[in-house]
Parts: C-alpha cells; structure tokens; sequence
C-alpha cells in the first residue's frame, strides 16, 4: 500500500511540473493544484497544533515562531540563506493566492 501512494504522489507531482511547463493547459490542472495546497496547509494547521500542545504555555502563535526559530537553525546549520528562502517563499504565497482568487477557489 505505501509504493502506491508513494507512487500517487510522484504521478501528482509530475502533472504539476507538466502543468508548470506548459504541457498541459494550465486550467486542466489549477484546480487540482489549490486543492493540493489546501490539504498541504491543513496538515500543516494540525502540525502546528500538535507542536502548541507540547509547549508549557503554548498557543499557535508561540508554535509557529518556535518553527520558524528551528527552520533558521536548520538553514544555519546548513549554510543555507534563511532570507533568501523567505523571499522566495513569500512570492511563492502571493502567486499562488493570485492563482486561488483566478480559480474562484479560496483556502480554509
């Protein structure tokens, strides 16, 4: 059962690189694309829950700066450019907001 769904996930994430590189028309698969990123945020919401309740007073806020303190560890620790990163995700949050608002499709 998980080569299956190991292997849906890697059939799910060449569409989107077909998709993305104009293969297939981008409409047969916007739709698809934000529903994807909704569960992705989801799963990430339960995360981020998860990790409030182990802290001593811990709330979402307090979780996710200790996230984002462990994630700017990590990229030290790696020598790589938290900021960078930053940026670029920050763009990467705004096209694909522009691209739920075009598909009429809004996140939870």
């Amino acid at each position: 059962m998980p080569n299956k769904k190991r292997s849906t996930k890697t059939r799910r994430a060449a569409l989107i690189v077909e998709a993305r590189a104009g293969l297939i028309p981008a409409s047969d698969d916007i739709e698809d694309e934000v529903r994807s990123r909704m569960d992705r945020t989801a799963r990430i919401g339960r995360i981020v829950k998860v990790y409030a309740r182990l802290l001593e007073h811990g709330s979402e806020n307090l979780a996710i700066s200790d996230i984002l303190a462990d994630l700017r560890h990590y990229c030290n620790g790696k020598r790589l450019a938290f900021r960078e990163l930053d940026t670029a995700a920050c763009e990467r949050y705004q096209e694909e907001e522009a691209q739920s608002r075009m598909s009429g499709l809004q996140p939870n």
